[in-house]
């Protein structure tokens, strides 16, 4: 019997911070029980009860900014129409400032039993440059409350790149979450999106971003840091206590099937990749349809594979190279031999048990490694 992963959008948020282009919204907080309303409907167009669910995922925009009751609704609605297994990873998103016992103990009546804290950074002055609106005392007194609650299966989210941003922080940062004994740490790069405030200020000259040996060396801190600490990189961004590493990640490398509910949520699902209706409103007058989808398209052959090399060399598990052989009948040891060996020589690649895996140096050049790879 097939399982699948679950991954439910809320996007509302208190405000938006500066560097977001997430789907998310912090002047629409109206409408958050019409869409939950809306969001029972599209769960129940997709029940199954024989459908085995192993991971659940409840992201945002700020899932702990919605009203009291609100997840264990949610949950509820998930339990009647889907099979959810015992040991299932069920996650859900917070901010450190929204985050109460009350409602970490619903999370946890609920069967929530993974929570993960935007913490970005320890320093409260780069917090507020980015537009957030916690302090690092509130995410301490975010873990604690947490913990209180039962659950201890905590990621927190990190960010490098930052504007003003130093390897000094980075390292406290990374000391403050490691010496809480969170079980799983992702550290993202800043992405600049267009049409963010962060954009605006650089545009204008107000920001500078850091040089990219700069950054560079803050992820390599970063790596190093953290595998001392006792946490293994699975994946570019995230390290994990060995046995904590995130299912809701490894389904997305793996190419698994996954159902997405919620405005602008994306499924993967009978080889078919869907993306609802972007728009609160939109979502929610969606309800008299029977469909809350906006996009799909059937995967080629062709999308598949470049899609499970793109993913799957992003992991400490690589690419395996019997089942591209299996599933896409190419043997990429004959069709890319001389561009294996370069990558290998170089010291990006390596091979172990007919599986391709980057080298920690190679998981600094993966776009240039998976475009020899498919190009």
């Amino acid at each position: 019997m097939k399982s699948v992963g679950i991954y439910i959008h809320f996007p509302f948020c208190a405000s938006k911070c500066n560097y977001c282009n997430f789907n998310s919204y912090s002047d629409k907080n109206d409408l958050q029980k019409s869409y939950l309303q809306a969001l029972l409907k599209e769960i129940n167009l997709y029940k199954d009860p024989k459908l085995i669910v192993d991971s659940v995922f409840i992201g945002g925009g700020t899932p702990s900014f919605m009203f009291d009751g609100c997840i264990s609704t949610l949950m509820s609605e998930l339990r009647k129409s889907f099979a959810i297994d015992s040991d299932a990873e069920v996650t859900i998103e917070c901010n450190p400032n929204s985050v109460t016992l009350q409602k970490a103990r619903e999370w946890k009546e609920a069967g929530i039993n993974r929570v993960s804290i935007g913490l970005q950074t320890s320093n409260d002055n780069l917090l507020k440059l980015i537009g957030r609106v916690h302090t690092k005392k509130d995410y301490i007194n975010a873990v604690g409350i947490i913990r209180d609650s039962g659950i201890n299966n905590i990621n927190t989210d990190c960010l490098i790149g930052l504007p003003r941003q130093k390897l000094t922080d980075v390292k406290h940062t990374l000391s403050l979450v490691t010496k809480l004994n969170c079980t799983h740490i992702s550290v993202y790069s800043l992405i600049v999106e267009k049409e963010t405030k962060i954009s605006t200020m650089l545009e204008k000259g107000e920001l500078k971003l850091p040089k990219e040996e700069k950054s560079l060396s803050m992820y390599e801190f970063a790596c190093r840091y953290l595998r001392e600490n006792g946490y293994i990189k699975y994946e570019v961004s995230n390290f994990a206590k060995r046995g904590f590493e995130c299912v809701h990640n490894l389904h997305t490398w793996q190419m698994c099937e996954y159902l997405g509910f919620g405005a602008g949520a994306h499924g993967y699902y009978n080889n078919i990749r869907y993306s609802n209706y972007k728009d609160i409103e939109s979502y929610i007058n969606a309800s008299s349809k029977k469909s809350f989808v906006e996009q799909k398209e059937k995967l080629t052959p062709t999308q598949k594979f470049e899609e499970t090399i793109m993913l799957g060399l992003r992991t400490k598990f690589g690419i395996d190279l019997d089942e591209i052989k299996k599933n896409f009948k190419i043997d990429l040891l004959k069709t890319k031999h001389n561009t294996i060996n370069n990558l290998m020589s170089n010291g990006f690649l390596s091979l172990v048990y007919n599986k391709l895996i980057p080298t920690e140096l190679g998981f600094t050049v993966l776009n240039k490694i998976i475009l020899e790879l498919v190009s």
